[in-house]
Formats: structure tokens, sequence, C-alpha cells
């Protein structure tokens, strides 16, 4: 009997290496791990795999590939980000760079403290036309290969980055005046913070939202805190907090 194709949604992106916001000198004082994020799926693949997207592609599933690298979801280091947040103001952090390739930009969900300039390169052989939705400071123009627009945000909120050429494009800055450090998991969710001593409230950001429930941790200056259970991520913004010593 002739095998039925089944349908099945195909992207490759080239492997990002992104470094933390801001940190102290040295390794992470505080490691962690997240949990979940398999159930985590970006709102562009949820939109491209509809069959009036006419954005996917027919092919016959190897049953020599694992069933859970045949399910899309997100990819940690580019599209989770772990914000470390204080009770204080922090200042505009340095320059950032935003990649533009692959039909994305990485990151797709970033947090920022106001006024930190975030750098778009484009590193496709062709030019992008990205903006900030609603927003007249950062309108569509063309970015030809190679090229770099800046912009800022002067205030707290959210704001989306989108592309007038690529649907696919889609990213999320997050303001907020009391974010000090971000970092990525990496693909086996591990995660680690180069922090003053202080506390300090690790939130998770995925497609610019916060999900999961914040988690308070003490960082030392000496020693490496390591959280006793995992940062979970699947689940909607909580109150509740989990206290780590």
């Amino acid at each position: 009997m002739r095998k039925r194709a089944v349908p099945c949604l195909f992207a490759v992106f080239p492997l990002v290496t992104l470094i933390s916001v801001v940190g102290s000198a040295g390794g992470p004082n505080v490691k962690g791990k997240i949990a979940g994020q398999d159930r985590l799926i970006p709102d562009v693949y949820a939109e491209a795999a509809k069959p009036e997207s006419r954005r996917w592609t027919w092919r016959e599933p190897s049953p020599s590939v694992s069933t859970q690298f045949r399910t899309l979801s997100a990819n940690p280091s580019r599209d989770l980000c772990i914000a470390a947040t204080t009770s204080g103001t922090a200042g505009p952090q340095e320059a950032i760079r935003m990649t533009v390739t692959g039909g994305r930009v990485f990151p797709t969900t970033i947090v920022v403290s106001p006024g930190t300039p975030l750098a778009f390169k484009n590193f496709d052989p062709f030019k992008h036309r990205i903006y900030v939705v609603g927003n007249a400071n950062f309108k569509p123009e063309d970015m030809a290969p190679n090229q770099v627009r800046a912009w800022s945000a002067s205030g707290p909120g959210r704001y989306e980055i989108r592309d007038e050429l690529f649907p696919s494009v889609r990213t999320f800055v997050i303001v907020d005046p009391q974010v000090v450090q971000v970092a990525y998991p990496g693909r086996d969710g591990a995660f680690g913070l180069s922090l003053p001593a202080g506390e300090y409230v690790l939130k998770a950001f995925f497609g610019g939202k916060q999900v999961g429930r914040p988690i308070t941790v003490n960082a030392k200056e000496k020693a490496t805190v390591e959280l006793k259970e995992p940062l979970s991520v699947a689940t909607a913004q909580g109150d509740e907090k989990q206290d780590q010593k």
C-alpha cells in the first residue's frame, strides 16, 4: 500500500550566538535550568502551518528521525529571554546587535532598559524593510545587505518589530527600567547570569510576553547560586514566587 504524505513544516535557521547584555566580570554566579520549553510554539510557526498561508511544503517524515525532532517548538537560545530585575532603576546598556537573517530577527524576544540602542544588521544577500509597529520614529526603510539600522526605545513598554517584505520577521522588545541582565538558555535548558551581589527577580519572556512564574534569587559575590527547581516557562504568568537561598 502506498504511503500517504503527511504535511510537515520545515525551517532551517543559522546558529546564533548572543552575549549577555550586561554583567559583572567572571563566570556566572547564578545558574539554573528551564522546563516546559517544548510546549512553546512561536506565532510565526503556527501561522505558517495554516493552509491559507501557503508557506509550508509536503514532506514524507523519515522514520529514522525521532518524533521529538519532528515537532516544532521554540529554540530557547533565541526565543526565550531570562531577565534579571531589581527593585531599583537600571541605566541604558551597551549597544546590542540584532541579527537579521534567514527570514527572522534574532533574538526574537529581548528585554532591555530604556535608552538601550539596538543595532539591526542585515546578514542576508537581499534587502529588508523592518519597522516598529505603530512607531513613527522607526518606519520601514530599505536595509541593504550588511547595512545596520539603529533604534532605541525611550520609555518602558512592549514593542513589536516586523518586516514589510517578510512576514516571518517578528521580534519583540520589552523595555523595563529595572532589568539588569538577560540570558538565553542553551538547547539543554541551562542558563547562567553574572550578577553583582544582591536580590533579583528572574522572569522569563517568550513571544513578547512573560511566561511562567518569577523566581527570587539572592546572588552572592564569591559563590555560585544554583536554582533548586527548574524555571517553568510553559505556564501562564503567575504572581507566586519561589525563593532560592
